[in-house]
């Protein structure tokens, strides 16, 4: 298997080369094209063996992460029949995709959109955020990567990535994902002054020693400056 990451950071693509018997798992709507000896199967958006109480958690789980976190109902497993098959994947805003090579014992956190594939052997599980992130306007709820394999994370913008080593504050809107021994809060961005003057509303407080990837772009920003420009 190769990943290949193409036209970052603006309008990232990623390249999948499968060989005979390799497959990849990708949300539903982000294939571009895709060579002829890949087989397609849709399936619910959650993980569970092929029992049918495996099928009956996977249904569940990719309800819970449908309406709880936002994500596709169903994502798309592409196997290769031949070798050297190939997929092209994007997300559907304009922005970077980033690889990520996940191993035995490291664990990703990421934003629910920000998830754009990953191998078959990455397994990804909604998480609670605390009832805190209800009021940061982009979801309670996370997903936590694991496995091994390649895994494609995606923004809104361009993803910068910052090694934080004790305390680090990010917009509730540019938070991608994070990894390490980092614990967070979420409280305003200064007092009640800044928070309703300066624009900047709620953050995340990260504290600890670990990786965040953030995005330069904020969507709910964009959506609050463009709704006033449509017409009626």
């Amino acid at each position: 298997m190769k990943v290949d990451v193409e036209a970052r950071p603006s309008y990232g693509l990623a390249v999948v080369t499968l060989n005979k018997g390799e497959s990849f798992v990708s949300e539903s709507g982000a294939m571009v094209a895709m060579s002829s000896g890949l087989s397609v199967d849709t399936k619910f958006n959650g993980t569970g063996d092929g029992s049918l109480m495996g099928k009956l958690k996977a249904m569940l789980v990719g309800l819970a992460r449908k309406f709880l976190a936002g994500e596709s109902l169903f994502v798309n497993h592409f196997a290769a029949t031949a070798d050297g098959q190939q997929i092209m994947l994007a997300p559907t805003l304009v922005g970077d995709v980033e690889k990520v090579k996940m191993t035995q014992g490291r664990k990703i956190t990421v934003q629910a959109t920000s998830y754009l594939a990953s191998g078959k052997k990455v397994e990804v599980d909604l998480v609670w955020g605390g009832f805190s992130m209800l009021f940061g306007g982009e979801g309670a709820f996370f997903l936590e990567c694991s496995g091994k394999g390649p895994l494609l994370i995606n923004s809104y913008g361009a993803i910068e990535k910052v090694e934080v080593n004790g305390g680090y504050i990010v917009d509730t809107g540019h938070v991608v994902g994070w990894e390490g021994d980092l614990e967070y809060s979420i409280r305003k961005a200064g007092g009640w002054k800044s928070t309703l003057l300066s624009g900047e509303g709620l953050v995340l407080e990260f504290k600890g020693t670990g990786t965040l990837w953030l995005q330069t772009r904020n969507l709910g920003s964009f959506l609050r400056w463009i709704t006033p420009q449509l017409p009626n």
